[in-house]
């Protein structure tokens, strides 16, 4: 299938979404969130792209950046390939982590760039792992909270658009009545972390490795999907865990 090309921005300024293969996790613990960051800022420095805001969920990203159309398929390149060779080899696991192609969004007015930021810091909440936009792995605190100097994103731009620290609270506790806009990437609909997700499969399973699940004999595989379901894990989250498909799960 013939790919659509990507949409420049007049503005240089995108809405960039990855997500794990088949809606994989790919944030087990807060090392690889850390490590993510991390090639992202080495990323950053590299192909001179400037961080707006940014959020990590369990098995997706999204990131507003700043960058020349030219550089923005290379720099994705490069932080996805590096993640997925630290991730794989941290995790004993082989294949493609994340879904096709990366996915972006020309961000060409005021109005859309207000819309996207409030939507990127609301995820958290709207997905359950959060009840507050203080979601420890957002970019969020890093506005509210004063300049780090690990901070990763540009926070003087972006606050001299809202005016203060004050109306960008204000304008972050209003649902984002734009989320229609942007391109949707499913979550969970049960308030579980990934490592909690991990050590109630890891408990359940007797010795079974998650990533093992998908080669193993069809029933195996489906006694092990049994038993994943009767630990009370939905079937997103079983499906994120081990990448078997959720029409698979939802049959055994």
């Amino acid at each position: 299938m013939v790919r659509a090309p990507r949409k420049q921005a007049e503005s240089s300024i995108y809405h960039v979404m990855i997500r794990g293969a088949g809606r994989q996790f790919i944030f087990y613990d807060n090392a690889d969130r850390t490590r993510f960051l991390s090639i992202l800022r080495e990323a950053l420095d590299s192909y001179e792209g400037v961080l707006i805001c940014w959020c990590l969920m369990d098995n997706h990203v999204h990131l507003l950046l700043m960058v020349e159309f030219e550089e923005l398929s290379r720099m994705m390149q490069t932080v996805e390939s590096a993640y997925a060779t630290y991730f794989n080899k941290r995790h004993d696991r082989v294949g493609h982590l994340f879904q096709g192609r990366f996915r972006s969004e020309p961000v060409d007015t005021e109005s859309y760039l207000l819309s996207v930021v409030r939507y990127i810091h609301r995820n958290p909440v709207k997905e359950g792992l959060s009840p507050t936009c203080r979601y420890r792995w957002s970019s969020y605190q890093e506005y509210v909270d004063g300049p780090k100097d690990d901070a990763l994103v540009s926070r003087d731009w972006l606050l001299s658009v809202f005016g203060s620290v004050t109306e960008f609270e204000r304008f972050h506790s209003q649902d984002d009545r734009d989320a229609a806009l942007h391109v949707g990437i499913e979550g969970g609909s049960r308030c579980l972390s990934p490592e909690q997700v991990r050590e109630i499969a890891d408990a359940v399973l007797d010795g079974v490795r998650v990533e093992d699940v998908p080669s193993l004999s069809r029933a195996r595989r489906n006694a092990a999907l049994r038993t994943l379901r009767a630990a009370r894990l939905s079937v997103r989250q079983i499906e994120r865990l081990t990448g078997v498909s959720r029409g698979i799960i939802s049959r055994v």
